[in-house]
């Protein structure tokens, strides 16, 4: 529980004890004068009922109090593992709080909404609370004094202050409606902090709710391309592995049989027709055998070059786009790339154009390559809105990684209104050689 509604709790327990002392002891004192003063007749013709004994009045209204006290610190060690022992308890305070009001002749009420404000405090389980606070409401309701006072014989508080002159009446009935108004405007407050507390709580689990989302959202992206990577990964081994043991034996067999056909030429006519029936179909299967190699190869790169598939890609984005257009443009000499330098400019590419549509309101995208003799430079620059500083989000960081582990550099530059720029350098591992 909050600090500040603690803090009002016990407020709300200290002043309580204040008025039910008060009362008790005024009850008390008023009948040891009339008793003194030989003024009970007087007291009893006003009065109309006898009193309670007089010592009865404080010690018990006090003494319950104090049990009511002791109450609250067993259900706070209770706490929420044992919410029935703490309904229980509850039920046991609202029975005591009935016996203070009735040695008090139901003069006081407001203790009700101190055992109110408990409900909320101790009581967690929503179903359970609601009984508490109806039950507490009843007890306010009929514990006033004017409905009591049909059925029981009840001296109020009023007779008892009656006994004294104005000079005391006067400051009687003040602190006592003080301390009933102090008592009520702290319920109101602690009420208050409670409201503002739960939508606190309200505010922080939307928060971290949304936290949740957006990390849930991460991972989910983040699994997928590592899933996408593993498979591309292992497509590639397995393409090696074609290439480098089935095509190399097919190739080896196929060269053997180039020699035997020859040596043939010299014999029969049927062990030549054979042996070309057999380099035939070995030479058919090679063949099929890059084909698979070339399909299996990068899913984003298929059955073409990386220019080709950024051209398609382009060619896709400017199809789509209402209000983009895209440039594309190719400075020195075009050279063959690696499958992870293929993918990771492509993925470049691919993550900057989407970007730019889904953020930056652009009109104009260019998309430049310049190669030189052991570098390739990457530029994508877009005419939209920009931002005032780049904010990485998975995308972006997920470029710079790949580009790292190629040995390369990339830097993202915008401002508001200019924009967005990406620039990437890759040093080629095959230098410009095929």
């Amino acid at each position: 529980m909050d600090k500040p509604l603690n803090y009002v709790y016990h407020f709300i327990l200290i002043l309580n004890l204040a008025i039910v002392s008060l009362l008790s002891l005024v009850m008390y004192q008023t009948t040891f004068l009339v008793c003194e003063a030989d003024q009970a007749r007087i007291f009893l013709e006003q009065a109309r009922y006898l009193p309670h004994v007089p010592w009865h009045v404080p010690v018990y209204a006090i003494g319950s109090f104090l049990i009511l006290a002791v109450s609250g610190l067993l259900k706070r060690r209770l706490g929420e593992s044992r919410t029935i022992l703490t309904f229980l308890l509850f039920l046991a305070d609202i029975a005591i709080t009935f016996f203070i009001a009735y040695n008090l002749n139901f003069s006081y009420k407001g203790l009700f909404l101190f055992i109110g404000v408990g409900a909320f405090f101790f009581i967690s389980k929503l179903p359970l609370r609601y009984i508490a606070i109806g039950l507490v409401m009843l007890g306010y309701i009929f514990s006033d004094y004017d409905i009591i006072s049909v059925r029981l014989n009840l001296v109020s508080l009023q007779d008892y202050i009656s006994f004294y002159g104005p000079s005391t009446q006067i400051p009687l009935y003040s602190i006592r409606s003080t301390l009933e108004s102090l008592n009520l405007m702290l319920a109101i407050l602690f009420f208050q902090f409670l409201i503002q507390s739960k939508v606190r709580e309200n505010k922080e689990f939307i928060k971290v709710n949304n936290e949740l989302s957006d990390k849930l959202h991460q991972l989910e992206i983040l699994q997928a391309k590592l899933e996408e990577s593993a498979r591309l990964k292992e497509r590639n081994r397995l393409a090696h592995e074609i290439h480098d043991i089935l095509g190399h034996s097919l190739t080896s067999i196929s060269t053997g049989l180039e020699a035997c056909i020859e040596l043939s030429k010299k014999g029969g006519a049927e062990l030549h027709r054979r042996l070309m029936k057999i380099k035939s179909v070995t030479d058919k299967g090679l063949t099929d055998i890059r084909r698979s190699v070339r399909e299996l190869k990068s899913d984003a790169i298929v059955k073409s070059s990386l220019l080709r598939a950024l051209q398609e890609l382009i060619n896709d984005a400017n199809a789509l786009g209402d209000h983009q257009s895209v440039e594309f443009t190719i400075i020195g000499q075009a050279v063959p790339l690696e499958d992870d330098e293929e993918q990771t400019v492509y993925r470049l590419v691919q993550e900057s154009l989407t970007n730019s549509f889904k953020y930056s309101e652009s009109k104009a995208i260019d998309v430049s390559l310049r190669y030189t003799a052991n570098q390739l430079s990457v530029s994508i620059i877009d005419d939209g809105k920009g931002c005032a500083q780049v904010k990485k989000h998975f995308g972006l960081e997920h470029i710079e990684e790949q580009i790292a582990l190629l040995g390369g550099k990339v830097r993202f530059e915008t401002a508001e209104n200019c924009g967005f720029k990406t620039f990437a350098t890759i040093p080629l591992r095959k230098g410009g050689k095929s």
